[in-house]
């Protein structure tokens, strides 16, 4: 969104100047000030095909582990907020049975990099983005809810989304099955 305001300022009526045509008097132009003036409201989201995306299929990870980034790419004007949301609060499966564990933890880093080089990181466990999580950029991206970039982000600049568990090392077995889990990732403008 664009706003302008224009203003002509003429000289006072006692200092009037008239123009003359080309070749009929001495004086050929008036001179006005014109004041122009703009602003451009605020503007953050992914920029196309920025959002994180993208899937995992590791077999035996409660034995190996993973690790994937993800990469993020902001279309933000000033600085932003983003925010990451776990559907189940770790990987899980549809299964339970006594003695067995149906939820595998794993971590979630965010990696955020400026147009100017700033830098904003964190990392939480996948089960702290739930809604009473605790972790810092938990939840959904808002005006002071996210991690917070403090500047620009308008380009391809090395920032991330990664996702990674060690091998599983709980009390309490993993259930054999499929397990998953649903990211989902906000940006919002930030103050």
């Amino acid at each position: 969104m664009v706003a302008m305001a224009l203003g002509v300022l003429a000289s006072p009526a006692s200092a009037q100047v008239t123009a003359y045509a080309a070749g009929q008097g001495a004086v050929n132009s008036v001179s006005v000030n014109v004041d122009v003036r703009a602003s451009v409201r605020d503007r953050c989201g992914f920029a196309q095909g920025g959002a994180p995306s993208g899937t995992i299929s590791q077999a035996d990870f409660d034995q190996s582990g993973f690790s994937r980034d993800f990469a993020i790419n902001l279309n933000c004007s000033g600085a932003s907020r983003i925010a990451v949301s776990s559907r189940n609060g770790g990987l899980a499966t549809d299964s339970s049975a006594s003695g067995y564990a149906s939820v595998a933890p794993y971590d979630v880093e965010l990696r955020m990099v400026a147009d100017n080089g700033t830098t904003a990181t964190g990392s939480c466990a996948a089960a702290t983005l739930g809604g009473a999580g605790g972790c810092g950029f938990a939840g959904t991206g808002s005006t002071t809810n996210g991690l917070r970039l403090a500047a620009a982000s308008t380009r391809s600049n090395g920032s991330y989304l990664r996702v990674k568990a060690n091998a599983y090392a709980g009390a309490t077995p993993l259930l054999a099955g499929r397990y998953a889990d649903t990211l989902t990732v906000t940006v919002s403008v930030a103050p």
